[in-house]
């Protein structure tokens, strides 16, 4: 039988230090996620044009995830797609959880129009990660989804409102 090797004194004590700055600081050897910003609500909606509808839509509908509250961008959407977005929401708050998002890039690929419709189509790309609602720490890391997407509008009073969208994903989601 072999001898063990005694420790030496100074990894010992760097063993000890570092299971005391753990301690203290309350990590567990992860790096946190770190904690939701204040929000910062978008600019006013523009309707006035499809393609200034379609971006006014995603500024507030990304606001109202992160707001974790559906009635903020009824503005921008007919009724029909408001149920999606509800829904949307109101399954994250079952879970306890609201969703940060934010475009990382957006390019209208083509837009066409009739006298109370529309068709813009565009290539996307999001950044995404969850959040807790409780505490407001994140959830996930942070994660990015490229779509072609399809919006139909249809004509209103108040300007140009979403009406559906369809989004094809283009990548895995990293």
């Amino acid at each position: 039988m072999g001898h063990a090797r005694p420790m030496p004194l100074a990894l010992i004590l760097l063993s000890v230090a570092m299971l005391l700055a753990f301690a203290v600081t309350g990590c567990d050897g992860t790096e946190p996620l770190g904690t939701v910003a204040d929000a910062v609500e978008p600019a006013p909606w523009d309707l006035s044009t499809p393609e200034l509808a379609v971006r006014s839509y995603l500024d507030w509908v990304s606001f109202s995830y992160r707001m974790a509250n559906s009635e903020i961008p009824t503005a921008t959407m007919t009724p029909e797609e408001g149920v999606r977005v509800d829904s949307y929401i109101q399954l994250n708050r079952m879970d306890g959880k609201g969703l940060e998002q934010f475009l990382t890039s957006f390019e209208i690929t083509s837009a066409s129009q009739e006298a109370s419709t529309a068709v813009v189509t565009a290539r996307e790309t999001w950044g995404y990660r969850y959040f807790s609602l409780e505490t407001l720490e994140y959830l996930t890391e942070e994660y990015t989804a490229s779509y072609d997407t399809t919006y139909t509008l249809v004509a209103h009073p108040q300007g140009w409102l979403v009406d559906a969208v369809e989004a094809t994903s283009d990548e895995e989601v990293k």
